[in-house]
């Protein structure tokens, strides 16, 4: 039977919305054999994440703090006594999200590609491939939850995201002694673009980094950031590498067709992270598409309550994010270490500590208030931060 909902990619964003469609005929379609690999996650989350899943049985550790290191060697360490951040484990929790999505009553068909699709009426006719061969089903609404090179989002001609940054990840078979910090490590020659980390899982440890696209693979620089850290001798358990997108397309909805997760680029620009924004904006997707199923008005006006409503609760948080990532980006290392030089104060740090990494723009305003001179950095693009 052709099912009413059809979602492309079993990751976290595909199986929340499968979650959360009721008494709807849906299937997920994975193109890999298995829900979570490859992974392609640090595996970092604020707590409401794991709340949101009913996965805490995935948290490997809890972070309360980080050390922020900028190119000339100075440190920034700010610390909290509240849980900021679990590491968890990111398989683990992409299979706890699809149990939830199969007992909600969705089936999982994987092992197969999605391949493209043809309107046929007022539906689609979806083409998937395996080994097996071509198999074709009708829906009445497709979904790309299939990642930054969303095949749903390019076969329906919905614009791709603005940029793209390229991320590698290795897990140590090592045990850090300091268990409740992230080491985060910023400047051109260790992650040209954005930032490297080094992130303690109990008894093993994940460090990696992501480059802009200009800059090439981020291979070597990760080789030269483990030697650097001197983590270069512990023996690697995993590795894995990912692309990350950055600014959603202008639309993310037509006729039939709605993208979520990293196929809309539901990113935070300035950390990369995508679990948060995906899920949040998975629930909104299944409140329209149930309300489209149950007015048999699949039309890209009736989908368009989905794009107003994540762009609605989560599309500022993303453009602030995006402004906050263009001073960055556009700074020398002489200049990120001037401003941890002007930084590193107690008042500074006490606001630091109070920070979210699910809305990392709420600390701007404060900051700047707090240390007015960080504005002479950008004038312009700060200015426009401020009056978002």
């Amino acid at each position: 039977m052709d099912p009413q909902l059809m979602i492309i990619g079993g990751g976290p964003s595909g199986s929340t919305m499968a979650t959360h469609v009721n008494d709807i005929d849906s299937v997920i379609v994975e193109e890999h054999t298995a829900v979570g690999s490859p992974i392609q996650c640090t595996g970092l989350v604020h707590p409401r994440v794991v709340d949101m899943a009913s996965a805490s049985e995935t948290i490997l550790n809890t972070i309360t703090g980080f050390k922020l290191f900028f190119p000339g060697g100075r440190v920034l360490e700010v610390s909290s006594n509240d849980p900021k951040a679990l590491a968890i484990d990111r398989k683990q929790f992409d299979e706890i999200l699809s149990d939830h999505a199969i007992e909600n009553g969705s089936k999982l068909l994987v092992s197969h590609r999605f391949e493209g699709f043809k309107r046929v009426g007022n539906a689609l006719k979806v083409h998937l491939s395996s080994s097996d061969g071509p198999r074709y089903m009708n829906t009445s609404l497709l979904v790309g939850a299939d990642g930054y090179k969303s095949m749903v989002g390019k076969s329906a001609g919905l614009n791709a995201c603005r940029e793209t940054v390229r991320g590698i990840q290795t897990e140590l078979d090592i045990c850090l002694e300091e268990q409740d910090k992230v080491e985060v490590y910023i400047g051109n020659n260790i992650a040209p673009g954005f930032f490297a980390w080094v992130l303690p899982c109990g008894e093993r440890t994940r460090v990696g980094l992501c480059v802009s696209r200009k800059y090439g693979t981020p291979n070597q620089y990760l080789t030269t950031f483990l030697k650097r850290r001197g983590l270069d001798k512990a023996k690697r358990v995993e590795l894995n590498a990912g692309v990350i997108p950055i600014g959603p397309p202008k639309k993310t909805v037509t006729d039939n067709i709605l993208l979520i997760g990293d196929a809309a680029a539901q990113v935070k620009p300035l950390s990369g992270g995508g679990l948060f924004l995906g899920m949040r904006s998975a629930k909104k997707a299944a409140k329209v598409a149930m309300n489209s199923i149950a007015e048999e008005d699949f039309s890209e006006r009736s989908l368009s309550n989905y794009e107003g409503a994540w762009r609605s609760e989560l599309g500022k948080e993303i453009e602030r994010g995006i402004l906050m990532r263009k001073v960055f980006t556009s700074m020398s290392d002489k200049k990120l270490d001037k401003i941890g030089e002007i930084m590193d104060r107690d008042d500074v740090k006490e606001i630091l500590a109070t920070g979210d990494i699910d809305y990392p723009s709420n600390l701007a305003a404060p900051l700047l208030k707090t240390v007015p001179s960080l504005i002479k950095f950008s004038p312009h693009v700060i200015g426009q931060l401020l009056r978002r």
